[in-house]
């Protein structure tokens, strides 16, 4: 079981903005979780630059923190599982097959890692670390009623036949309907199920995160996203605004303006003259 020490504690919420909570509660866990999405952008610009991609907490810590860089969900969710141990939650990985923009009849590998956290004598899902839409606070397990009918996120149990677990669909409303983001069971899952998942995540050829520019960011109940220079603002009501950014300048500038994200000049350089390549893929694809 890994969690921060005080230290290392102190610097992640100085990096996250956030106070020293004064309790493990619902209220705190929802606060954190805001925190880190609006401060940590999800992105991939090592993987896409064929960079090993470490997922233990070290080298973690030193990346997202010291570093102020963000990561994806192997990262995110790590940071983020030893900083809630270190505050007393209790913490269980899961993980997940990825649907959002899937075919419903094309199967997924479980890539995705995901928490569940106990706090106030419930169990709660919890995800910093999902590059498309992202619920911006803990969702309970089970579900009841949706209370708030301005959250756009809901938990649906799928029936199986034999199952040692329920298995759930993470859904958000778009303008039009419900889509499926990822599914899941609640089997707990440990350090070693991940290795795998993120080395094929970030070496396969044909991982996405290999082959597209990947950044999002929250705030508040906004979700900001970018895939290679296509930009999208998708508001709590399901609504998208989208902006084309034409040039490698103009994407390597909204990294910081938008994302948050400040890239050593090295790492800038080296994006920059692969996004050429990216941006004439998408006007083929």
């Amino acid at each position: 079981m890994t969690y921060l020490d005080d230290t290392r504690l102190q610097a992640y919420l100085r990096r996250i903005g956030h106070p020293v909570p004064s309790q493990p509660d619902l209220a705190t866990l929802d606060s954190l979780i805001a925190a880190q999405l609006a401060w940590i952008p999800f992105e991939n610009v090592d993987v896409l630059l064929q960079r090993p991609i470490k997922i233990g907490l070290d080298a973690v810590f030193d990346k997202l923190v010291a570093k102020a860089r963000g990561g994806y969900c192997f990262e995110q969710n790590t940071l983020l599982a030893a900083a809630l141990r270190a505050l007393g939650y209790v913490v269980t990985p899961l993980a997940a097959r990825v649907r959002w923009n899937v075919r419903e009849d094309v199967p997924t590998m479980q890539s995705h890692m995901l928490l569940r956290v106990e706090a106030a004598h419930r169990s709660y899902i919890v995800d910093v670390g999902f590059g498309g839409p992202t619920p911006y606070r803990a969702m309970a397990m089970p579900q009841a009623e949706q209370a708030d009918p301005s959250f756009p996120y809901r938990l649906s149990c799928v029936a199986t036949t034999g199952a040692a677990f329920h298995v759930y669909d993470l859904e958000v409303k778009t303008a039009s309907a419900w889509t499926k983001l990822y599914q899941f069971d609640l089997s707990p899952q440990q350090a070693i199920d991940f290795e795998p998942r993120n080395w094929y995540t970030s070496t396969h050829p044909d991982s996405l995160f290999r082959n597209a520019l990947t950044l999002a960011r929250t705030q508040g109940d906004t979700r900001l996203t970018l895939i290679n220079g296509d930009f999208a603002v998708r508001a709590a009501d399901g609504s998208v605004q989208r902006q084309q950014l034409e040039t490698p300048a103009a994407i390597v500038q909204a990294l910081g303006d938008r994302f948050g994200l400040a890239l050593d000049l090295a790492t800038e350089a080296q994006l920059a003259r692969l996004l050429p390549t990216l941006i004439k893929a998408r006007g083929n694809g």
